[in-house]
């Protein structure tokens, strides 16, 4: 008898494929978000061109969400990959032979948000259909252990090729590397059952309409993304007010703000190789879950008044948390929606997610100017523990089915 296994020939090719594209990303992540404010020397341009990238995630992923779940989504992964290589290599090649222009860097910033916003809702959708039955935790272990562990490589390399080598030579590496991915992606073998071969308005507007009364009637989905953009959007304004503490404080600075995440993630790091080998099992995973929650917010709440040694040590445990909390909740979540409803939930969960980040971004920077950065931070983190009571823990009911069960649809 075959002994199953979580590492089918589909799912290491798609890890394969996010591994390679993942190592450019972290690389153009981190140049990106310091270039603007290194050519221009300011933090209002700076601060605009970050923003552009969270404007088509408003958009696209509600309009095309209907059409991925109704049409095939591999192509899309794979034809979405090598547009965003040819792009990319666009983009270095006009690097490498024109100068710094904030207008031609924000068009781009646009257009590859654009393409990446469309990609994360098809690649979300088709990625339960790649994990064996049986091993979905496991899996988004697997998946959720990618980007951080390679960020924490990435990140110092990268400032030392930017130094080195500039960005055209970055996006045009990157670019390869995702039509590498693309490469991969061709290999996979997967029957998506999808009946239409040409697009219907009606039928569109329909699957939309359906998409949002099936969330209404699922109280406990919606507690979930409720809470979940609410802590992803404080948790980025904290942030921000973060990096800004370690620069004004004498003794700590951005070096010490570097090992101070590379800490976390490592602890992620850790986390993941832990969760893959031993499981939470299900009837512990919504207790598990709140555990987490309200240990992530508290350890926030603290962290700015300890001493810089508790400082890492705090983050290190965040880390783990962290980790921990994605992959319990990502692959209960992902298996209890239906396959045909998962594209239009994961299209409204970025569309809220995007409006919770640029909105608590503007409140809590606003805040952090005229209250000590340590009280907002403090602040925030109790605000978060009275919406994880009221959202979650007095939602028990309703949401513990999902972390209980497999997909609807199964």
């Amino acid at each position: 008898m075959k002994r199953k296994t979580l590492w089918t020939r589909n799912f290491t090719i798609i890890t394969l494929g996010t591994v390679v594209s993942s190592i450019g990303s972290a690389a153009m992540n981190f140049v990106l978000s310091f270039i603007v404010f290194d050519q221009t020397g300011s933090t209002f341009l700076a601060g605009l061109f970050a923003a552009i990238s969270f404007v088509p995630r408003f958009i696209l992923p509600v309009l095309l969400s209907s059409v991925l779940d109704r049409f095939p989504r591999m192509p899309w992964i794979i034809g979405l990959d090598v547009l965003n290589g040819i792009f990319y290599g666009l983009f270095g090649t006009y690097c490498l032979v024109r100068s710094f222009s904030f207008g031609v860097y924000a068009a781009f910033s646009l257009v590859s948000a654009a393409i990446g916003s469309v990609y994360e809702i098809a690649y979300e959708s088709v990625y339960p259909n790649l994990v064996p039955d049986g091993f979905y935790e496991q899996g988004y272990t697997v998946s959720s252990m990618i980007y951080p562990t390679i960020t924490m490589v990435m990140t110092p390399a990268a400032s030392l090729l930017y130094v080195r080598f500039g960005v055209g030579w970055i996006a045009i590496v990157y670019g390869l590397l995702l039509l590498t991915a693309a490469g991969f992606e061709t290999q996979i073998r997967l029957e998506e059952k999808r009946s239409d071969t040409v697009f219907d308005f009606r039928a569109y507007v329909a699957d939309l309409k359906n998409g949002f009364q099936y969330l209404w009637h699922e109280k406990g989905l919606l507690a979930m993304y409720v809470s979940i953009a609410i802590s992803q959007g404080t948790g980025t304004g904290n942030t921000n007010l973060m990096i800004a503490y370690f620069s004004m404080t004498p003794g700590l600075g951005m070096v010490r703000y570097s090992l101070f995440s590379g800490i976390e993630f490592a602890g992620r790091t850790l986390s993941g190789l832990i969760n893959y080998r031993f499981p939470v099992a299900r009837r512990y995973r919504f207790a598990m879950y709140i555990f987490v929650m309200m240990a992530y917010a508290v350890s926030d709440g603290v962290l700015l008044f300890l001493p810089f040694g508790l400082m890492c040590i705090n983050r290190f445990i965040v880390g783990m948390l962290g980790i921990t909390s994605i992959t319990i909740r990502s692959s209960s979540v992902q298996t209890y929606i239906p396959d045909a409803m998962r594209a239009k939930l994961n299209a409204f969960v970025a569309f809220v997610y995007a409006l919770s980040t640029m909105l608590f971004q503007v409140v809590i920077g606003a805040l952090g100017e005229w209250i000590p950065v340590r009280l907002v931070v403090c602040a925030v983190s109790i605000g978060l523990l009275v919406v994880y009571e009221l959202l979650l823990v007095r939602n028990r009911r309703v949401i513990e089915p999902i972390f209980l069960s497999g997909s609807k649809g199964e």
